[in-house]
């Protein structure tokens, strides 16, 4: 290329597109990824050890994925960041509220650390699924033993890329009307009374129990497998936009049916072992590791113990609402 074309285009500021070489979301070529919890694990002991509450907005650990080590992306997978956060007795994580949404899956705790979420405490057991959606306020408080660890998973990297997110600082202002979850208890029974028009749903803490009551009275299906999705009552759809939620339970020593998207996933072992094919890689996990389930490969699932169960998100619903998904299943 000649340098007087050259100046001329930095002058028109404009650049030559066969001369780009950085690698975006479409080039990347991703494997799977296991971040075992016998690594995480004393890693959130030393990040009680090296700071507190008073300089951390929040102590979290993000998980960084070595696909993107050379690209200008950072976190988990192509459009979530997934993250660790842990919280002390007698520790309070301040008020903040942001565009971006938010969830919390619980791995330790005794019910005494609390998330408050426009005014609405959760109790924070081990195995709930919490929702702070965007523009939600949300702080953290414990008083009770032993630390309280989360998964955190956010839509951050669909967000930045779209240049959406605002964050604001407490004190909490503006807040919402009390909300009453249990009005919203009953399945298939939905309130007409309520004026609600969020986006999101009007339960903010969903327990395990719920959710393993479900998966036993449900059928299995084809594939000995039985999975069920965090909805919004009012709507059926996701729980809140930007991360799509479910809970698998796959089938004990057999193998799910093998299908293939370009969705990304992340996965949370909530209890048991097993094994999941990605593509020409065989992942083997147990309780509390976290991996990535990457666009592009066949994948399947197999427990190796019958209390296996795997809590996924995914990004599947919005390119499902931009008519950009692709799926395709084998069997």
């Amino acid at each position: 290329m000649s340098t007087n074309f050259r100046s001329a285009m930095e002058s028109a500021n404009v650049s030559a597109l066969w001369e780009r070489t950085e690698p975006d979301g479409a080039q990347l070529t991703e494997t799977p990824h296991l971040w075992p919890w016998a690594e995480l694990d004393p890693l959130l002991d030393v990040a009680v050890q090296q700071t507190d509450m008073e300089n951390a907005e929040r102590r979290v650990l993000v998980l960084e994925n070595p696909a993107y080590r050379d690209s200008p992306r950072i976190g988990a997978s192509l459009n979530m960041v997934v993250n660790l956060q842990v919280l002390m007795p007698g520790e309070i994580a301040r008020p903040h509220r942001h565009r971006l949404n938010a969830l919390r899956f619980i791995i330790e705790g005794d019910g005494r650390a609390v998330t408050i979420v426009d005014g609405t405490p959760c109790p924070m057991f081990p195995g709930d699924f919490l929702l702070t959606p965007g523009w939600c306020w949300h702080e953290h408080s414990h008083d009770g033993k032993g630390r309280a660890v989360w998964l955190d998973a956010l839509d951050a990297q669909l967000q930045r890329h779209l240049c959406t997110n605002e964050f604001e600082p407490g004190p909490s202002n503006d807040m919402p009307p009390p909300r009453s979850e249990d009005a919203y208890a009953a399945a298939g029974v939905t309130p007409l009374n309520l004026q609600e028009d969020k986006p999101y749903s009007p339960i903010f803490r969903y327990p395990l129990s719920r959710v393993v009551d479900a998966l036993g009275a449900m059928p299995a299906a084809a594939d000995g497998s039985r999975r069920v999705r965090y909805t919004n009552p009012l709507t059926g759809g996701p729980a809140m936009p930007g991360v799509d939620c479910y809970m698998l339970a796959p089938p004990h020593e057999r193998q799910t049916r093998a299908y293939r998207t370009n969705a990304n996933m992340m996965c949370l072992v909530v209890e048991g072992e097993g094994a999941s094919q990605i593509g020409d890689e065989m992942l083997r996990w147990r309780k509390n590791d976290i991996f990535s389930l990457p666009r592009g490969h066949w994948i399947s699932h197999r427990a190796e113990s019958g209390d296996a169960k795997l809590f996924q998100l995914t990004d599947r619903e919005v390119l499902a609402r931009l008519d950009y998904l692709r799926e395709e299943f084998r069997g």
